[in-house]
């Protein structure tokens, strides 16, 4: 059975996210901070009531709730749902723009299923590589993002948010890779539709987003040299937030097409 086939009998059940490690096939396992407050607050779930957690490698199981406390919440495992990876198999080059907006684009990739986020530092990004090492601390932030789209989409695994890189070393090691696309703003002529009509084997995939401005020629250059095919997206100009929850949705759509097909 498929993970669709698993988990779609449970699919409606609220989720909740444990440390890795912290899930068990059977027995009882316990949430704590944030995730107990959640539960006991926002939810207003009682004992008694089911839910599912995560942990965000794959695992997920189906508890009952059996006491409520101050601090802690006890569940009781009633189903093991096993692990499964249900992530597209894709790694979006995403420009370090302004934070509330790159977090944006982060929450919706995450939340459709996009196996890896890399931040990624361009010429006309808000940030030079010498600020390299202050925006490696912003990743637990992100990964919580990550983890808080698996509970919002009901998911099984999370995404990965990689270090920040400056572009030419984030294009380095992609073999194995399908299909590598780049979105240029003077390519409005030629969507992502047109490209696949001769693309037999697009996944797993690496898309590159520019950042506001588009990138500059030489980005430009660097990127048809590592054999990017560049897209467009229609007869306008998008932010690079929308592009990207854009072109995430149509490449969900596609796996899903495509997974589903005998």
């Amino acid at each position: 059975m498929g993970v669709a086939g698993v988990s779609g009998k449970f699919l409606g059940l609220p989720q909740f996210v444990v440390k890795e490690g912290s899930l068990v096939p059977s027995g009882r396992i316990f949430l704590r901070g944030r995730e107990a407050v959640h539960l006991k607050g926002a939810r207003r779930l009682r004992e008694g009531e089911l839910v599912r957690v995560a942990d965000g490698t794959g695992r997920v199981v189906v508890a009952q709730i059996e006491e409520i406390s101050r601090e802690t919440v006890q569940l009781q495992v009633v189903h093991d749902l096993g692990s499964h990876d249900d992530l597209i198999p894709c790694t979006f080059l995403l420009p370090l723009i302004r934070r509330e907006r790159f977090e944006t684009a982060l929450a919706r990739l995450s939340e459709m299923g996009v196996a890896v986020v890399q931040p990624v530092i361009t010429k006309r990004s808000r940030f030079s590589g010498n600020h390299a090492e202050r925006l490696e601390k912003r990743l637990g932030r992100w990964q919580n993002i990550c983890l808080e789209s698996l509970k919002q989409s009901r998911g099984f695994k999370a995404t990965m948010v990689r270090r920040p890189k400056v572009l030419r070393e984030a294009l380095k090691n992609l073999s194995g890779v399908g299909e590598r696309i780049a979105l240029f703003a003077s390519e409005r002529g030629r969507g992502l539709l047109d490209m696949l009509e001769t693309t037999y084997a697009i996944f797993p995939c690496v898309v590159a987003i520019g950042p506001e401005g588009g990138f500059e020629p030489e980005e430009k250059e660097l990127l048809m040299s590592k054999d990017f095919n560049p897209v467009g997206l229609g007869s306008r100009i998008l932010r690079s937030e929308t592009a990207a929850i854009y072109l995430g949705a149509l490449l969900s759509e596609i796996f899903l097409r495509k997974r589903l097909r005998p």
